[in-house]
C-alpha cells in the first residue's frame, strides 16, 4: 500500500514538474517572440525613416522659398530624432556604432538650429546650402545600405535575436549577416568627410568638453588615486580603485570607486590630464532629514569654498526626498555666468555631501571679456510680456540655440502661480529663452 501511495505522488510530482516546465519554456519563447518582434519593427521603422530623410534633404535642395524651408527642415529634424530612436531600440550596445548616431545627432541639430531662425533676416547661405547637399549624398548611401540589409532580412528570415547572441559571443569569430551589415554602414560613415557647417562647429565646440584648457599635467592611476583620496577627505587610498577608461569617452579620464566594508560605494569620474574630479556620487540611503534647504545651502558653499570654488551665485535648488540638489554659477562683476554651471547634491540627514558635477566648469571657466550692453535694464523690461509681474532682475551671460554666449537681462517673473526666468539680450531686446521654474 505504502508503495502504491509512494508510486502515486512520484507519477504526480513528475506530472507536476513537466507541467511546471513546459509552462516555462513556454513564457520563455513568448518573451523571446515578443522580443524579436519589437527588434524587428525598429529596424524596419529605421529603414522607413531613413528613407523619409532622405526624401525631405531632397526637397530641402530643391525649395527656393524660405516660407517652405522652415517646415521642411523642421520635419528633418524630427525624422533624424526618429531614426536616433529606432537606433538605440535595436540590440547594438555591444558594438561600436558612435558614428552612424552622431550623423544621425548632426543631421538633427543642423536643420533644427536652422529652422527656427527667422529665415527672413538669416536665410540660408551658400555654404549651409553645400552641407544640405552633402547631407543629402550620404544618407542617401546608408538608405541603400538599410534597404539592401532590409531585403536581406525578410527575404532569408533573418532574425535579431541570432545577431544579438552573435555580438555576446566575443571570444570567438561570427558570421552574421544582420551584424556584418551595421558594421558597413558604420564604416562607411566614418569615411564620410567632416561636415562643414558654422552651426555645427558653434555646437561641437560648446558641448565638447576642452580639454586643451584644463590645467595640469597627465597623472598615473597612483596619483589619481590619491587625488580621491583627498577629494573625499580620505587620510589614505585604502579601497580606493582607479580604471582607465576607454577611447569611447569625451575626454581621456579615469574611473574611480571607494569601496566601503559595508558593501556601500562611491564612484567619481576624474581627468587624466591634471586628475581635476568632472562629476562624484555617493548613493547611501538618505535618513530622515535633519535640516532645511538654507542649512543645505550653507553646507554646499562650504564644501565648494573648501575645494576651489570662489564667487559663486546659488540660481536653483531643488529637494528630492531627504537630499537636496543646489546648482550654482560664477559672477564675473555683475554678471551671472550661466554657461559655467556646477551643482552640488547634499543629504539633508546631516549635511553630507553625497554628489558633484562640475563638468561645465571645469571645461569652459575662464575670464570673459564682456562688453556693456546696449540696452538699460528699464528699457529691456518693455521686452518682456506685460502678464509678467517681475520680481527680480541681474545681468546674466547665456546661450543662444547655436551655442553662442549672449549677454543678457534676467528677469525672474511670475504669471497666475506659475514663475520663470526670461531672458532678454542686452543689445537688442530679443528674448532668448523662457524657463519655468518648478515650485518646490
Amino acid at each position: 500500500m505504502v508503495s502504491k501511495i509512494v508510486s502515486m505522488v512520484a507519477v504526480v510530482a513528475l506530472v507536476v514538474v513537466g507541467f511546471w516546465g513546459y509552462r516555462e519554456h513556454q513564457q520563455k519563447q513568448a518573451l523571446l517572440i515578443k522580443a524579436e518582434n519589437q527588434y524587428q519593427r525598429a529596424f524596419h521603422d529605421l529603414s522607413s525613416h531613413m528613407d523619409l530623410l532622405q526624401d525631405e534633404l531632397g526637397k530641402a535642395l530643391a525649395i527656393n522659398t524660405n516660407r517652405q524651408l522652415g517646415p521642411c527642415l523642421s520635419n528633418i529634424w524630427r525624422v533624424s530624432y526618429s531614426a536616433q530612436a529606432d537606433l538605440g531600440q535595436l540590440p547594438l550596445n555591444l558594438m561600436p556604432f558612435n558614428r552612424t548616431q552622431s550623423f544621425l545627432k548632426d543631421i538633427g541639430d543642423f536643420s533644427y538650429r536652422t529652422a527656427v531662425r527667422d529665415q527672413q533676416q538669416q536665410p540660408l547661405a551658400d555654404g549651409e546650402w553645400k552641407t544640405l547637399k552633402s547631407l543629402y549624398a550620404e544618407a542617401n548611401s546608408i538608405e541603400q545600405d538599410i534597404q539592401k540589409l532590409q531585403t536581406d532580412v525578410l527575404t532569408k528570415n533573418l532574425r535579431w535575436m541570432d545577431a544579438e547572441l552573435a555580438l555576446t559571443q566575443t571570444h570567438k569569430k561570427t558570421d552574421n549577416q544582420i551584424v556584418d551589415g551595421f558594421r558597413a554602414v558604420e564604416k562607411k560613415v566614418s569615411d564620410f568627410p567632416e561636415i562643414q557647417s558654422d552651426t555645427l562647429s558653434a555646437l561641437k565646440s560648446r558641448n565638447g568638453p576642452h580639454i586643451a584648457n584644463v590645467s595640469g599635467q597627465n597623472v598615473s592611476q597612483e596619483e589619481a588615486a590619491r587625488k580621491a583620496a583627498a577629494f573625499l577627505d580620505k587620510p589614505d587610498t585604502n579601497g580606493i580603485k582607479v580604471q582607465k577608461n576607454g577611447k569611447g569617452m569625451q575626454y581621456p579620464s579615469y574611473s574611480v570607486t571607494l569601496q566601503h566594508p559595508n558593501g556601500q560605494n562611491e564612484y567619481m569620474d576624474m581627468t587624466i590630464k591634471g586628475g581635476h574630479v568632472t562629476w562624484f556620487v555617493n548613493n547611501r540611503d538618505v535618513k530622515d532629514a535633519a535640516l532645511d534647504l538654507v542649512a543645505g545651502q550653507e553646507k554646499a558653499e562650504k564644501w565648494l569654498s573648501a575645494k576651489g570654488y570662489p564667487n559663486l551665485s546659488m540660481i536653483k535648488s531643488e529637494q528630492h526626498d531627504n537630499s537636496a540638489v543646489y546648482t550654482f554659477v560664477p559672477k564675473q562683476g555683475n554678471v551671472l555666468v550661466y554657461p559655467d554651471t556646477l551643482s552640488v547634491k547634499v543629504a539633508l540627514d546631516n549635511g553630507e555631501i553625497i554628489g558633484f558635477n562640475g563638468q561645465d566648469y571645469l571645461f569652459h571657466h575662464k575670464q570673459r571679456t564682456i562688453g556693456q550692453p546696449k540696452l538699460t535694464e528699464q528699457q529691456a523690461r518693455t521686452y518682456v510680456s506685460n502678464r509678467t509681474k517681475i520680481q527680480e532682475s541681474n545681468m546674466a551671460l547665456v546661450e543662444n540655440d547655436i551655442g553662442q554666449e549672449i549677454l543678457t537681462y534676467e528677469f525672474i517673473g511670475t504669471m497666475d502661480n506659475d514663475t520663470y526666468r526670461i531672458y532678454i539680450n542686452a543689445n537688442n531686446g530679443n528674448e532668448e529663452k523662457v524657463e519655468k521654474l518648478k515650485q518646490l
